[in-house]
């Protein structure tokens, strides 16, 4: 039995304290115990939200491969409507999949509700300041400085803005580099890994519980002598702040094919301190 990944744990047992308590909040294993006897009414609930291939879902959890990697939805579902962009923007995005945390007061209506209606509610959003990414809220989060120089160098949103004009083309880019372990061939066909350049990195003290924020993209030849001088984080995670140089690409890479765009490092220098 694969162990949950010690974020996943910590998360899950917040959420099932969190919704015993608070006024007005109605806990998760409720709604999806009786559906009936809360239709009609506008409720907050907290849970995981999870949205993939037309998925988008309300959970009791969501378990990883790393950490990160290939989120599962985990237990009964409840539909989700009107989830805002500006919340999916501080979720967690990994795999093709966007996830985590959330509060949300909606209208919650039992039914049938998404693909061949097979979701027994659903809470359909209509205030999006009503929504909150509780791991962005409670949690540090660290972004390329706004006043870092770095000559003929990009930042990720330069990069993705227009990215056919990079491809196939040499360019150096300032960003959070983020990788976990490399599986071991024997765990290579059940154990997935990140190894990824990005915006920013949300942890709880700036090393620990940390994954990667923002725009993101598939990394390979990073420089062994590079994550040494980065942060070491729990079950060999390392992350940090770098200048990396390589050739940029646009394809299908990573766990799945999830990432659009790759850059083969020829080499890095890591910014800053530990």
């Amino acid at each position: 039995m694969r162990r949950l990944p010690r974020w996943m744990t910590v998360g899950l047992f917040f959420l099932l304290l969190a919704c015993t308590a608070g006024s007005g909040s109605v806990p998760f294993y409720e709604l999806v115990a009786d559906p009936a006897r809360y239709s009609g009414q506008e409720l907050t609930v907290l849970g995981f939200y999870y949205q993939k291939e037309g998925e988008q879902l309300l959970v009791i959890g969501v378990r990883t491969d790393d950490g990160f990697q290939n989120p599962v939805p985990l237990g009964q579902a409840i539909w989700v409507d009107g989830m805002p962009q500006e919340v999916l923007e501080r979720l967690n995005m990994a795999s093709g999949a966007i996830y985590g945390m959330v509060e949300v007061t909606g209208q919650f209506e039992a039914g049938a509700f998404g693909p061949e209606g097979k979701y027994p509610a659903r809470l359909l959003i209509r205030d999006p300041k009503r929504v909150v990414a509780l791991e962005a809220a409670q949690m540090r989060e660290d972004w390329v400085p706004a006043d870092l120089v770095a000559p003929d160098t990009l930042r990720l949103s330069d990069l993705l803005q227009n990215p056919e004009a990079y491809r196939g083309k040499v360019v150096s880019v300032v960003a959070f580099y983020y990788a976990t372990p490399k599986p071991s061939p024997d765990e290579a066909q059940e154990k997935g890994y990140t190894s990824v350049l990005a915006e920013g990195i949300r942890s709880l003290d700036g090393v620990h519980n940390a994954v990667p924020i923002g725009k993101q993209i598939w990394v390979e030849g990073m420089p062994p002598n590079v994550p040494p001088k980065l942060h070491q984080a729990e079950n060999g995670i390392v992350h940090g702040l770098v200048r990396a140089t390589g050739i940029f690409q646009i394809g299908k890479y990573g766990p799945g094919g999830a990432y659009l765009y790759r850059l083969n490092v020829r080499q890095a220098e890591p910014l800053g301190s530990r």
